[in-house]
């Protein structure tokens, strides 16, 4: 989904849920507010590796984290979606001219405009994306744009790897990409100082989309966002 992967020469295997924490991981992530790779206690969090301030609250449901990357951002995962998450991202304006490369090292980059706009416009000019009519809404206190997502690879990719659509590049994994028949509620926060990407869905077309948004939007509505 908004699945994140390094950028290499060689095409990687999706993954589908979250990697396996070490001992120690797991304990660090046992107390907020940090956000780290394994399991994470109800609590009250904080981020600051998308360009902005963003504190929000886990409740008591089967939380683990995917560890905060500065200038790239976080990811949280529900225990009984596993082939879905939260991704919460910057987004530098850096967006793949070649989305069906066989990876993203393959494709050159366009710099485009960084607004929750710019975002949502190359959104929908995507071959492959449905994107619905963006809905200006409210995130943390800032103005937002709100969508729903699907991905067709028959449309979007006819010649592609089938692995990934790729969309935008990040500093520290690489890029951000879209899986075939993924679904996604994608929120673009104006943050202050710069925009954070919200995407909250299922890479598998057979992915429990509406459980895993329901809880979502629980999290996204408990965000305080401010500029750095």
């Amino acid at each position: 989904m908004a699945a994140c992967t390094p950028s290499t020469s060689e095409t990687a295997e999706p993954s589908t849920a979250a990697p396996e924490p070490s001992e120690s991981a797991a304990a660090a992530c046992a107390a907020p507010p940090a956000v780290c790779d394994g399991p994470l206690a109800a609590g009250d969090y904080v981020s600051e590796t998308t360009g902005a301030h963003i504190d929000f609250t886990l409740d008591e449901h089967d939380w683990s984290g995917a560890a905060d990357a500065p200038g790239d951002g976080f990811a949280l995962f529900l225990a009984d979606v596993p082939d879905g998450g939260i991704y919460v991202t910057s987004f530098g304006g850096e967006v793949f001219d070649d989305p069906c490369a066989e990876n993203p090292a393959a494709s050159s980059v366009t710099t485009i405009g960084t607004s929750p706009e710019d975002f949502m416009a190359f959104l929908g000019a995507s071959p492959g994306v449905t994107l619905s009519e963006p809905l200006e809404v409210e995130v943390g206190g800032r103005p937002a744009l709100e969508a729903n997502l699907t991905m067709d690879f028959a449309t979007g990719c006819p010649n592609g790897s089938g692995f990934a659509y790729w969309l935008y590049r990040l500093p520290v994994h690489g890029d951000l990409h879209l899986g075939d028949g993924e679904r996604d509620r994608v929120l673009a926060v104006d943050g202050g100082s710069g925009t954070v990407i919200i995407w909250i869905g299922v890479w598998s077309p057979d992915g429990d989309y509406d459980h895993l948004v329901e809880h979502g939007a629980e999290v996204v509505e408990s965000m305080v966002i401010a500029p750095l």
